[in-house]
């Protein structure tokens, strides 16, 4: 949203002539934010808090270049990405660096839910399990504009790839929670669902 970007530079500006109450306020608006985002690279909630840690003290260390950066939430974004990665070569975890999948991970929809899908809530709970079963980098797109509600091609910048490879990746995961939808519900004739309404369902739910 063009006032949440506005603002985000009004406050970098701020900060940037020193202003303390600007940088808390930043501070409290992004740090679960990048934290949970760190920990995706991660995968180590420690390492990931001290990684949002240092990237906050780097701010506030070199808030003189502030002003020259256009669209802060996605720096913010991209800043801790490059920071983790930075700290999965220095660990040589570089197997765990983000990728695309070409396989998808089979979902064993019965196995894990057993209680019935009867209120929208319930639902909810259950597709954000399916999300956390996604492939990294698609699972990454998906919080990004679902959670942190961002455009399409910021989240193509902050990962460093094309809009095309987001609008897939989203697509897929999207088809994802449908097909784990329609396997569950299979099993109760009552609640047969078409693809498009399936797809509609999620799409009320996530967007």
């Amino acid at each position: 949203m063009p006032e949440k970007k506005d603002h985000l530079i009004v406050l970098f500006k701020e900060i940037q002539c020193g202003n303390t109450h600007a940088f808390d306020e930043l501070f409290l608006r992004y740090h679960d934010k990048l934290l949970a985002f760190a920990l995706q690279y991660v995968k180590q909630l420690e390492s990931a808090e001290e990684i949002t840690s240092e990237l906050f003290v780097k701010l506030w260390v070199k808030r003189a270049m502030l002003s020259n950066i256009i669209n802060p939430e996605v720096y913010l974004f991209i800043s801790i990405k490059n920071a983790s990665l930075n700290w999965l070569r220095s660990t040589h975890r570089k197997s765990q660096l983000v990728a695309i999948s070409s396989d998808e991970q089979p979902l064993d929809i019965v196995s894990l839910y057993q209680t019935s899908l009867t209120e929208e809530k319930e639902l909810s709970r259950i597709l954000d399990l399916i999300v956390a079963k996604l492939p990294d980098q698609r699972r990454m797109i998906f919080k990004l504009i679902k959670e942190q509600g961002m455009k399409r091609h910021e989240v193509a910048e902050i990962m460093g790839i094309s809009i095309r490879t987001v609008e897939n990746q989203l697509h897929k995961a999207i088809i994802t929670l449908a097909e784990a939808i329609s396997g569950y519900l299979g099993y109760d004739p009552r609640k047969k669902m078409t693809k498009t309404q399936k797809l509609s369902l999620i799409t009320s739910l996530f967007f």
